[in-house]
This record gives structure tokens, C-alpha cells and sequence, in this order.
């Protein structure tokens, strides 16, 4: 009997002891989730549309409507050159500091990722989506000796290609990182990170030039 009454009375005391920690032990704050990948894509496509073609191409533009060339899938960290940190090119707002670092967190999350493209652009003249090994076709077409007449003229109407890596967002998505370089040759190309923020639901350009590079 004794030791029946003793273990009913550890185990009455256990449940107390439980009950009485909820109330004692703050609760942790939930935390917001990250934006599932699928649900980044409108709002990412939206921002390689507003970008097209890139500071470059702008100003390179002869007012004929050419078409333009963007690359079929994004670059990543190793793509780059030189490979620069968006952080390392750009100041954050000094009125939504915490926005941009969110992106830039996303952006060391995800920066080995590259993303396969698909035409989702609303652009005001015709694109083509380059896969890899046109992408390679292209560049050749521009720097090699040995680039055939073929090469030469499927190309030689663009004035070079667009790259892109993923847009990085903040938790909200209301901020947005995003790497850009336009190529045309040899000594022929500028890359930039900018930095966008939605604003009345409309995504704009808060920062992001770059010098061309050579």
C-alpha cells in the first residue's frame, strides 16, 4: 500500500509540474515562412520584364525593334564575373534596411540555384529564350575565329544576350534582389545588381548601376 499511495503521488505531481510549465516559459514568437518557390515566379517575372533589356542594350538601341535575347536559364554565384555580392554593390535604403537584408539572406540561401526560364516576359517586342548550348552557339558567333557564316546570321540580329540569375525576396516579397548583365563580345558587357521594392502593388527600381565592365 505504501508504495501504491507513493507512486500515485509522484505521478500527481508530475501532471502538476506539467501543466505549470506552459505558464511559466514564454512562448516562442512564430516567425513568418519563407515565400514557397512556386509563388515567387509571377511576381519575379514581373521584374525581368520591367529590367528588359538591361541599361546597356537601352542605350545601345537603334530604334529598329529588334528582337531580344535573354539566356533560358539564370546564372548562380559561380556564373558570375566578377563575383560580387549584392551587398557589396549596393547600399541599403536607409528607410527599409531590414527589407534589403531579408533579400540578401534569401540570396546566400539560394545562390548556387539556377532556374530554367520559360516565356512568361511581357516585353513590347519579340524574345527568344536561349537554351545552353545556343547560348554557347551565340557567344562563339562573337568571339571565335572560327564562327561559321550560319552562326554569324542566326545571330547577327541581336545585339547581344540578357542574363539573369533568380530574383531573392525579402519574407513579404515586397523587396527584391536581382542580378542582370548584358553581353555583346569581347569588352562589351555590364552587369548589375538592383534592388526593387512593391509599392502600391507595382514593383520599382529603388537602386542598381553599375559602371560597364571590360
Amino acid at each position: 500500500m505504501e508504495i501504491r499511495r507513493m507512486k500515485r503521488f509522484l505521478m500527481n505531481n508530475l501532471v502538476l509540474l506539467l501543466l505549470a510549465v506552459p505558464a511559466s516559459v514564454p512562448l516562442m514568437p512564430a516567425q513568418t515562412k519563407p515565400v514557397p518557390p512556386q509563388d515567387r515566379l509571377p511576381d519575379a517575372y514581373l521584374i525581368y520584364s520591367l529590367l528588359m533589356p538591361g541599361q546597356m542594350f537601352t542605350d545601345m538601341d537603334s530604334g529598329q525593334g529588334q528582337p531580344w535575347a535573354i539566356s533560358g536559364t539564370t546564372v548562380n554565384e559561380d556564373d558570375m564575373d566578377p563575383k560580387l555580392a549584392p551587398e557589396a554593390m549596393l547600399q541599403p535604403p536607409e528607410d527599409n534596411a531590414h527589407s534589403f537584408m531579408e533579400a540578401v539572406s534569401d540570396y546566400n540561401q539560394r545562390k548556387k540555384e539556377r532556374l530554367v526560364l520559360t516565356h512568361r516576359f511581357k516585353l513590347p517586342r519579340p524574345y527568344v529564350l536561349l537554351k545552353p548550348a545556343a547560348v554557347e552557339q551565340f557567344r562563339a558567333s562573337r568571339l571565335s575565329l572560327n564562327a561559321t557564316s550560319d552562326m554569324q546570321s542566326t545571330y547577327g540580329n541581336y545585339m547581344g544576350i540578357t542574363y539573369f540569375s533568380e530574383v531573392y525576396f525579402n519574407i513579404a516579397q515586397t523587396a527584391a534582389l536581382v542580378y542582370i548583365l548584358d553581353w555583346c563580345g569581347n569588352l562589351c558587357a555590364q552587369a548589375d545588381w538592383v534592388y526593387l521594392e512593391k509599392q502600391d502593388g507595382v514593383w520599382v527600381r529603388r537602386s542598381g548601376t553599375a559602371p560597364a565592365q571590360s
